[in-house]
């Protein structure tokens, strides 16, 4: 590719520090579609301040991805509902290692989703149940309007990746959006990361935490939304069931054997939750 995107650093941020994790032909060919010749400065104060933070968006990844082959051995064909995208190549992921499998996936975002678009189709040739939607999470009359114009079908189940979207919005706006998605079933499975509040993270973390959440304030002019534990059982509850949590420490365990970055709950600023809705 000769002309590659260029995008801020905060869209490249995740692409950045999950790079290792991109290595199946599509993957790389979508990577080397995007223009990282400059220095995000994003990154390397997230880097500096906080040095695991490569480690904490890997294995938030992969613990996304284990949920979805554990989906996929439970249902032979599965709708994919993957809300605030971003750059993340999940679906090329989706479509390579569950060919057949998926009888429509679904990217939501509200920037550079018509240029990820562009990418697939140019670049990559991607055909396939694949839809791509521009829209405000929070407004979810406009989404529930297009989520039904790309065919999603609230009968059918649904793994819905709400990845990187609590941490810029408040909780009510996350129940609307369960509001909209839930099931009478639950049989649709929601999978949610959250960034932890201060009295969550032990207190050799806690430096880290503190100066992770100053350089988010400083480059996004934004707070991000930190929560308890309690606080997302208690929002998940008011429409969906919890399944479990799982904390960065735990998922590096499940990967790698041991504990190298992250060696307790609390650690690694994030955590995962999975509930039925």
């Amino acid at each position: 590719m000769t002309n590659r995107l260029k995008v801020p650093s905060t869209a490249r941020l995740v692409l950045e520090q999950a790079i290792r994790l991109y290595t199946s032909p599509l993957e790389k060919a979508y990577v080397n579609a995007i223009d990282f010749s400059e220095i995000s400065r994003l990154s390397r104060d997230l880097t500096r301040a906080y040095p695991p933070i490569a480690d904490t968006v890997y294995y938030r990844k992969l613990a996304v991805r284990e949920v979805i082959r554990q989906s996929m051995d439970l249902h032979p064909v599965l709708q994919v509902l993957i809300l605030g995208a971003g750059l993340d190549p999940l679906s090329l992921y989706l479509l390579e290692h569950y060919p057949g499998r998926t009888s429509r996936i679904v990217e939501v975002d509200n920037g550079y989703i018509e240029e990820k678009k562009k990418i697939y189709e140019e670049i990559l040739h991607i055909t396939g149940p694949l839809h791509f939607l521009r829209c405000d999470l929070t407004d979810t009359v406009l989404l529930e309007a297009m989520l039904k114009q790309a065919g999603y079908v609230p009968d059918e189940p649904a793994i819905i990746i709400f990845e990187g979207v609590i941490h810029y919005i408040s909780n009510e706006s996350f129940v609307q959006m369960m509001q909209l998605l839930v099931t009478p079933q639950q049989h649709h499975l929601g999978v949610l990361d959250f960034s932890l509040a201060l009295e969550e993270v032990p207190d050799n973390f806690l430096v880290y935490h503190r100066n992770t959440v100053k350089v988010i304030e400083t480059h996004l002019n934004s707070i991000p939304n930190l929560n308890t534990r309690q606080q997302i059982r208690d929002l998940v509850a008011r429409f969906g069931r919890l399944e479990y949590f799982e904390p960065l420490c735990d998922t590096e365990r499940k990967f790698t054997g041991t504990n190298r970055a992250f060696h307790q709950p609390g650690h690694g600023i994030v955590e995962m939750a999975v509930f039925s809705l």
